[in-house]
């Protein structure tokens, strides 16, 4: 998955929909808003997005969210009479620059951050690799220290999962913690993509439409985590797949890891015996 940063100058484009689209994704959690790309050969559905607002200050981050279709050619955004590649992108956050805080330029130029260039003259160019993780960091540290209108990172009941075991549906809600990409990322990098219950892994079987698919479980139960706890990605997260993802949040304390690995090796001891 690649990062890219889309641009956005009122001084140039009026956004007279923006309240109205901030309001949609208060109401769904996603809202989609079609955007220039630059990096329209590179670009792919499910990369991640960044939106940055330019002109006069305040200028910084105000949206994040994915890709969510090719790029396709379509008329520009000032109305003038040609076609440019543009792709929908799929915003989980979204702010109003004139009513509440925004991620600073001013904080993106800092440390390694400052090897990216933030106020970019087109819309829609990678985001370097080796600052991505830094960005996720801070975007995350962020979003969980101001007070904002929809934060992705608190669950809601529009945002809660739900998988089904025989028959009942049994919700998952997502932590702050594991929708993080930053802290998924470190976590997936340590145990690898297969569950570390049951060992599924979904490219194996699936194959490419399977590839990089994994919830991430917290080990730690939601209600004794702090607001100033700090996840830590090796010690705190594990990649497991949803059946598992389900069975562990069946009971009101959920099972352990090690709990649902030896459930599962009797289960499978009491078949082979059965055989």
């Amino acid at each position: 998955m690649n990062t890219f940063l889309f641009a956005w100058n009122p001084e140039k484009w009026n956004w007279t929909h923006l309240e109205q689209s901030i309001e949609e994704l208060e109401q769904t959690g996603r809202v989609k808003e079609m955007w220039s790309c630059a990096s329209h050969k590179s670009i792919k559905v499910g990369d991640r997005a960044f939106l940055v607002k330019l002109g006069k200050k305040p200028t910084g981050i105000i949206a994040a969210g994915f890709i969510a279709t090719e790029p396709f050619l379509a008329k520009h955004w000032s109305g003038e009479d040609k076609m440019v590649p543009r792709v929908i992108v799929d915003f989980e956050v979204l702010l109003n620059p004139q009513s509440e805080p925004i991620l600073s330029v001013d904080l993106l130029k800092q440390g390694k951050l400052s090897e990216q260039h933030w106020t970019p003259q087109q819309s829609g160019i990678s985001i370097r690799p080796e600052v991505v993780d830094e960005l996720e960091a801070l975007w995350f540290d962020f979003l969980t220290t101001q007070k904002i209108r929809h934060n992705p990172f608190i669950p809601t009941d529009n945002e809660t999962q739900k998988t089904y075991t025989e028959g009942t549906p049994n919700q998952v809600t997502l932590t702050k913690y594991e929708r993080n990409p930053h802290a998924r990322k470190k976590c997936i990098e340590h145990y690898g993509l297969s569950c570390v219950v049951c060992d599924f892994n979904f490219e194996k079987v699936y194959g490419q439409i399977g590839k990089e698919f994994i919830h991430v479980h917290h080990l730690r139960q939601v209600a004794t985590v702090g607001k100033t706890y700090e996840v830590d990605p090796i010690k705190d997260l594990r990649p497991v797949c949803p059946n598992c993802h389900s069975i562990i949040h069946k009971r009101k304390t959920s099972f352990t890891i090690d709990e649902m690995t030896e459930i599962l090796k009797q289960n499978n001891d009491g078949q082979n015996t059965s055989r």
